[in-house]
């Protein structure tokens, strides 16, 4: 997450991903036109704000891969938003983000992505990709 220069933190913690705002920036990193960035104000701990970021969020991703990338989402385990914003849940926060990733490595610049992945130290590499399995063994993504 921390390797992409656009988002407005760092993030030290998986927890800091639960209002959805870092995730909305990196998708839009990705692809401006389709995710337009959402006002970045603090939400604080109001998880309705979170819930309602995430949902757009979770949205757009999923119209994404459905109309851009003509994958089909009919067998998705979706992430639990409400846990998200909530809970800041780190198993439904890993399933967001690894749509994020999944629409990263399949985009239309998606060698930019891949890359950028490649030099990351091999563990990450080998997180990534374990997210990117989960994502495709529960839809129908072509992962590269």
């Amino acid at each position: 997450v921390n390797t992409f220069e656009n988002i407005s933190r760092p993030v030290r913690h998986l927890s800091e991903l639960s209002d959805g705002i870092i995730l909305f920036e990196i998708a839009a990193d990705i692809d401006p036109k389709w995710f337009k960035l959402i006002r970045s104000a603090d939400m604080g701990d109001n998880w309705v704000h979170k819930f309602n970021n995430l949902k757009k969020l979770y949205k757009l991703i999923s119209r994404y891969l459905e109309e851009k990338l003509s994958q089909s989402l009919v067998t998705l385990d979706p992430p639990d938003l409400n846990t998200i914003a909530k809970d800041a849940d780190t198993k439904e926060i890993l399933k967001l983000c690894g749509l994020v990733i999944a629409v990263a490595v399949q985009c239309d610049n998606n060698q930019y992505y891949i890359q950028n992945i490649q030099t990351l130290p091999q563990y990450v590499q080998r997180n990534l990709m374990l997210s990117l399995e989960n994502v495709s063994n529960h839809e129908s993504l072509l992962i590269l």
